[in-house]
């Protein structure tokens, strides 16, 4: 029987107590529960929390005790929440009540999203075609983020054996993911947001370089492109196919798409190293969405490196999840995992019913499901993730 799992941050559970938060997952039909093991700041709105209404977790920690034999000699290492020494250690506990019969473990693991990290390690971050610094995105090309990212998987699976590891951010994070506070007077288009996501930090050059790729002049027309739209009085699409197109919307510039072309190598190599540092007990899942070719994903060459995928559709209309999902698992085949992602958030899931309906939509194609999140709305909401498994999934009968 596949799972379904709840969301959760280490926060809710502690101040929830742990028994009374395995209850309400439990309630929520859950089978699992999905714990941020690694995870980046916000300003957090918590209906479901009856003691922090409002919280802003410390940007850019893990959530369990690092072995700082693990972390010798490498460049980039993680910093231990404050919390898991005033509050406990989640995951650990977790993993003994699942071991005693207790739900199911899931590491929920944000990999490169860390601005603290990239406060400390400028020289790693992904940098935009005029070479200014994304400080919340470690770069993917980058041999000491690569280790920093294998390591942290390695110790995450190897000390606590979760069910399944959940890898969030492996790849080139947009430039409209965002950071605090963010201003933008132009706006940007889609095209704008996917020119300043593309990175070309010393560490991509060199790479791209070696593959035979002229990254100096796809740099040079990225920011003149760029340059154009800043000029202009009022927003004007300069690629008028662009996103439908994908890539191919950019063939008129051929340095600049085969550097976009060559992008998803970088991601791939990172997962493969991933993978290899997971024991095989562990399910690994890429965290996915529709459209994320933009951030170097390149789902068919991924294959090999994971166990499935964890699609988020929190904002895909529920036309599309039956095409959709029915895409995905024919890329899949029929062995390995595609959870549906959705969030509990109004007005994303408008009711029951919405809900029930848009998973219904994911069947039969997907083998599980996911739902965010356990502190961050009203416990009455959770209550709909059983209404809607019930009705979407009696029973799950893939692997």
């Amino acid at each position: 029987m596949s799972d379904i799992s709840i969301w959760a941050y280490p926060w809710d559970i502690h101040d929830l107590t742990l028994p009374a938060a395995t209850q309400r997952i439990q309630d929520a039909g859950a089978t699992m529960v999905s714990l941020a093991a690694s995870y980046h700041a916000g300003r957090f709105l918590q209906p479901g929390n009856p003691r922090r209404r409002v919280y802003f977790p410390q940007d850019g920690t893990v959530y369990y005790r690092p072995d700082p034999a693990r972390w010798q000699g490498a460049a980039i290492q993680p910093l231990m929440a404050d919390s898991v020494a005033t509050e406990g250690d989640y995951l650990a506990q977790l993993s003994r009540a699942r071991d005693k019969g207790g739900l199911k473990l899931s590491a929920w693991t944000v990999c490169l999203h860390n601005t603290r990290l990239g406060m400390l390690h400028p020289a790693h971050v992904t940098r935009t075609a005029h070479g200014d610094p994304n400080f919340y995105a470690l770069c993917p090309s980058s041999p000491a983020v690569q280790d920093y990212a294998t390591r942290l998987v390695a110790e995450i699976t190897e000390t606590y054996t979760p069910d399944r590891i959940e890898i969030e951010s492996p790849d080139f994070l947009g430039f409209s993911h965002g950071y605090h506070h963010e201003k933008d007077g132009l706006p940007t288009l889609p095209e704008d947001d996917f020119l300043l996501s593309l990175c070309f930090c010393p560490h991509c050059l060199s790479a791209a370089h070696t593959a035979g790729i002229d990254a100096e002049a796809a740099r040079h027309t990225a920011a003149t492109l760029l340059d154009a739209a800043f000029a202009r009085e009022l927003p004007q699409p300069q690629f008028p196919d662009f996103p439908a197109q994908g890539p191919q919307a950019f063939a008129a510039h051929p340095a600049l798409l085969a550097y976009i072309l060559w992008r998803p190598a970088q991601v791939t190599a990172l997962m493969a190293r991933l993978r290899a540092a997971t024991p095989r007990a562990t399910r690994l899942l890429l965290i996915d969405a529709e459209g994320t070719w933009a951030s170097g994903i390149d789902l068919p060459a991924l294959l090999p490196h994971i166990d499935g995928l964890l699609h988020c559709a929190y904002h895909t209309p529920q036309a599309r999840l039956a095409p959709l999902f029915a895409e995905t698992r024919a890329l899949l085949g029929p062995d390995k995992a595609l959870v549906a992602g959705f969030q509990l958030f109004h007005p994303d899931s408008r009711s029951r019913a919405d809900l029930e309906a848009r998973l219904m939509a994911t069947r039969p194609h997907a083998s599980g499901a996911n739902f965010y999140c356990l502190g961050l709305v009203p416990p009455a909401r959770l209550d709909w993730a059983r209404s809607a498994t019930l009705g979407a999934f009696p029973p799950f009968t893939k692997a």
